[in-house]
């Protein structure tokens, strides 16, 4: 039964209060609590019709919110970015419509960047999200580098042949050469880390291997490409799946970069250049989604041809990760 939920938006504030918007036609039960699962709430509190409630802090970093209208499932909801010290792009997957009518389940699967950077306190409040794996999608040199603070699961992901060195940039670089750069790791990890994307889903699909974290530097292009096919492999939309990819333009910024950028002005690529990179052009991840697309059958296609996964193995991952039609 579809919810008559609509525009459900949860985030916080600068003193810590979550804000909870929706719109509805009828009286709404509002509960909180530490997991997604509603009948573990609390109620708060009953609201007729649309509105705005603050759910006063200091708020838990990860608290979700459950809406339930009459004689109807509760739907749950919860900041799509989770605040921390040291990264700014951790985000929770779940909360996606999915053509079946059901949602991406919240609190199994997240996105971030670079987990290095994880202050002391950080780690505390990444524990308590209770994850069992992290996949680090970077390479050899970067962990070797900046080590991850947590064990981790390696699979690289490349955008060009392993072993293949890229000539050196020319030196009249313009923000859409940048841009293109991006366009051409996208697509071409789905040729050349097809194997390790599939990895990543293949754990995905194991329960006991849930909930899970795979980030890479910036949490952006490499995190961003398995997040694509992760979240078409669930049904999501293809907008929405190009709108999870540009979120990361919410969270960060150029001071948040500055180490990307030095890092590829001294590789020789033009500032001009540089600003394409770090920015979320839609039509670049557009097309490596449109690309999954257009296998036979789709991002299924793909994950069970190039990413070699078995046709049970990607049944149990939309299985685990979306709640269906009629709990949603």
């Amino acid at each position: 039964m579809v919810s008559a939920l609509r525009d459900i938006r949860v985030e916080r504030d600068e003193h810590g209060a979550l804000l909870v918007r929706w719109q509805a036609d009828d009286p709404i039960d509002i509960g909180m609590g530490a997991t997604p699962l509603a009948a573990e709430h609390t109620l708060l509190a009953t609201a007729v019709g649309g509105g705005l409630i603050r759910i006063p802090g200091p708020v838990p970093r990860r608290t979700y919110v459950s809406l339930v209208p009459p004689s109807r499932p509760a739907v749950v909801a919860a900041e799509r970015r989770i605040p921390f010290q040291g990264i700014t792009n951790l985000r929770d997957l779940g909360g996606y419509p999915t053509a079946t009518g059901g949602v991406t389940r919240w609190g199994r699967v997240f996105r971030a960047d670079a987990l290095h950077k994880l202050t002391a306190d950080d780690l505390d409040a990444f524990h308590e999200l209770g994850v069992t794996t992290v996949y680090d999608l970077r390479g050899d040199a970067e962990r070797a580098d900046f080590p991850g603070p947590v064990p981790s699961r390696h699979l690289s992901i490349v955008g060009r042949p392993r072993d293949v060195v890229p000539p050196p940039p020319p030196p009249e670089m313009t923000v859409r050469d940048g841009e293109e750069l991006l366009r051409d790791t996208y697509v071409g990890a789905l040729t050349h880390s097809a194997i390790e994307i599939g990895a990543v889903m293949r754990g995905l699909a194991d329960r006991s291997l849930t909930p899970a974290v795979f980030h890479c530097h910036g949490g952006k292009d490499r995190t961003g490409v398995v997040a694509a096919v992760l979240l078409l492999a669930l049904g999501v939309g293809r907008d929405t799946v190009l709108d999870d990819y540009e979120a990361t333009s919410l969270y960060r910024f150029p001071e948040d970069q500055h180490d990307s950028l030095a890092n590829m002005l001294q590789a020789g690529i033009s500032p001009e250049a540089a600003a394409g990179v770090l920015g979320t052009p839609r039509w670049a991840m557009a097309e490596a989604v449109d690309l999954l697309l257009g296998f036979p059958d789709g991002v299924g296609g793909f994950l069970t041809g190039p990413a070699g996964m078995q046709l049970g193995e990607l049944a149990a991952l939309r299985k685990h990760l979306v709640t269906p039609a009629e709990a949603a």
